[in-house]
């Protein structure tokens, strides 16, 4: 790829000595700049690429794009830096998207748990999400939910000798910031929308309309009717709906105990008999997402039943730990809406006392604090309030915020220490009761201050009670 096709690409101007310049790679980090590479330099919410600018040119660098290229040589100015980086990505990269089947997954909740179910019906496929990006048996960690573009086509072009279809966690944070620009995506789904990132939004109109925005006219999409967005994203002879009501995909029957649910869906007229490992009212609608993608692939009926009834669980989502009648349930539940739903969920089939323990990100959207805290102390016996990742923000000023929400506080123990606060609950639950440790779920460090710590909610449990999980 030669630097002069970059203004076709991103509408821009070349200078004429850089325009016959081959391309070796691309770059947002100098750290990863080899000879011949292109930087981008993208201000972000914490530091700003012109600050590395130097760096980069000192490992050879051939050009610098830019939104700002005023005093910097070699520097080609763009209108909207991330947007080219993506559609550059694409192009340099011989679109990797297209010759696969990519799923996009948007919402608040539920992408992590379609995707691995998806990621289960279908064979040949792959991830990428909260969790990393995982195809044939390899494994890997991301920094982001939904990965810078440069790195999404890098990982794009990992899987395309080995995958038929990706599923792919599509963050609000990435369609804002264009990560996902320049990518093809033959399917999209909206899972829900409900409070989270408003320290970002500052509004949920603003939050909603960065998830609307994922859909263009002519998407072919499978959607959450049941969800007041959901609703606006529906375009008829586009659209797979699914939801409790009037739609495509719908429940006639459901119950779910302690071992898992059994689900009866329509089916487009076609009635399907499921078992499931899942707990919970909020797990059918990301079976219904995922029987919806399923059905427009054209997967056989057989085939999705199999899968739903041979898949386990996701990593920290409701993952169970069970010793001598007593239940722990650790999840990634992390909003106030999330919270309602595991509490909910766990308070059917808890049949003596309902224990949670939970706190708040640091840094974070501090409206939902009061929220989180007032729907714990109303759907639970005993709530214990603690560390979550507190960043660089005092802990006693968000579990300040947290207390802010619940008027009476007989129920309420504090336990900034995490590792205490999960033991503390464990020790005081009997037969009967459940432990709901929420908030991180599949995570194994802990933010505190500037440092990254090692600590696995999982790995507490499992070292305390001396079990695995189910």
């Amino acid at each position: 790829m030669l630097l002069e096709e970059i203004e076709k690409i991103c509408d821009c101007r070349v200078a004429e000595n850089l325009k016959n310049k081959e391309i070796k790679g691309l770059a947002y980090d100098s750290r990863k700049v080899s000879e011949n590479f292109i930087f981008f330099s993208i201000k972000g919410l914490k530091t700003d690429g012109r600050f590395f600018v130097d760096d980069a040119f000192s490992k050879k660098a051939i050009a610098v794009i830019s939104q700002d290229c005023n005093e910097l040589s070699n520097c080609i100015q763009v209108k909207n830096i991330r947007k080219c980086m993506g559609e550059v990505a694409n192009y340099f990269y011989k679109e990797p998207s297209k010759s696969i089947n990519l799923v996009g997954i948007t919402g608040t909740n539920g992408k992590t748990t379609t995707t691995y179910l998806l990621n289960k019906i279908f064979e040949r496929s792959g991830f990428i999400g909260t969790t990393g990006y995982c195809y044939n048996n390899v494994k890997n960690k991301i920094a982001n939910t939904t990965p810078e573009s440069i790195d999404t086509n890098e990982i794009l072009v990992e899987m395309k000798p080995f995958v038929d279809y990706v599923f792919m966690e599509v963050s609000s944070h990435s369609i804002s910031f264009e990560r996902i620009a320049g990518l093809d995506f033959k399917l999209k789904v909206f899972t829900n929308l409900s409070q989270d990132h408003l320290d970002f939004y500052h509004t949920m109109e603003n939050y909603g309309k960065a998830k609307a925005s994922f859909f263009r006219e002519n998407d072919f999409r499978v959607v959450n009717i049941d969800d007041d967005l959901g609703k606006t994203l529906f375009k008829k002879k586009y659209t797979i709906t699914y939801g409790f009501n009037t739609a495509d995909i719908y429940p006639v029957d459901y119950a779910f105990d302690i071992n898992g649910l059994y689900l009866k869906l329509n089916v487009f007229g076609d009635i399907y008999e499921i078992k499931s490992h899942l707990l919970g009212k909020f797990n059918i609608y990301n079976i219904m997402a995922a029987i919806g993608c399923s059905v427009y692939f054209g997967k056989p009926k057989e085939q999705i039943l199999k899968a739903l009834f041979n898949f386990k669980n996701v990593p920290g989502r409701l993952e169970k730990f069970i010793k001598n009648g007593r239940l722990a349930v650790v999840d990634y539940a992390h909003t106030d809406d999330a919270i309602k739903n595991v509490l909910t969920t766990l308070r059917q089939i808890t049949k003596g006392k309902l224990i949670v323990i939970f706190g708040a990100g640091g840094d974070r959207d501090k409206t939902k604090r009061p929220k989180m805290g007032k729907i714990a102390n109303d759907l639970a016996d005993i709530v214990i309030i603690t560390n979550d990742n507190p960043r660089t923000e005092d802990p006693d000023s968000i579990i300040s915020d947290i207390l802010s929400g619940i008027d009476k506080h007989q129920k309420i123990t504090i336990e900034k220490d995490r590792k205490l606060a999960i033991i503390k609950g464990l020790e005081m639950s009997r037969e009967g009761d459940c432990v709901a440790i929420l908030g991180k779920g599949h995570e194994d460090y802990q933010i505190i201050g500037s440092k990254t710590y090692h600590f696995d909610d999982r790995e507490v449990v499992k070292d305390f009670w001396g079990v695995e999980s189910k």
